[in-house]
């Protein structure tokens, strides 16, 4: 099981495993800049992952959330790549503007050696790939899909 990421005008598409793309999201995050990097770093960490107690994971994710608002309310953090960065792994979508707004937050960074797709693939996707994609949209006015496979 995994995530495609493609670009519905053009259909250029990547594939990626749960943790692959849960990487690629950390990088953007990482991109976005300080503090919210290492805000969303924390849903990485054991404490989110696997809390068992109901009360306490409430309470955690509560603050989280909270936490995400103000960063949001104060422009430390655009809405579009919290959007992104939290959006369900699949079935998720990446609008025009969003996909404007994470170019904007990563610049010139456009790693080709860093896998984030499946290794064993020739095609394996980089972050160069996924910027292609967002570039596709941009140009073309279009969104991206996020949608699970096996």
């Amino acid at each position: 099981m995994g995530v495609t990421i493609y670009c519905k005008k053009t259909g250029r598409s990547i594939d990626m495993g749960y943790g692959g793309f849960d990487r690629l999201r950390n990088k953007v995050a990482e991109l976005a800049g300080e503090p919210f990097a290492s805000h969303y770093a924390k849903l990485s960490t054991p404490e989110y992952m696997f809390c068992l107690n109901k009360q306490r994971r409430e309470s955690l994710y509560a603050e989280f959330d909270a936490e995400t608002q103000r960063m949001v309310d104060e422009g430390i953090v655009p809405i579009k790549i919290v959007d992104f960065c939290l959006q369900p792994d699949c079935e998720g979508k990446i609008n025009y503007g969003t996909c404007k707004e994470i170019l904007k937050a990563i610049g010139d960074y456009d790693d080709k050696s860093i896998k984030y797709g499946y290794a064993a693939r020739p095609d394996c996707a980089t972050f160069h790939d996924f910027k292609g994609i967002l570039q596709d949209c941009v140009d073309t006015v279009s969104y991206t899909h996020l949608r699970a496979h096996e």
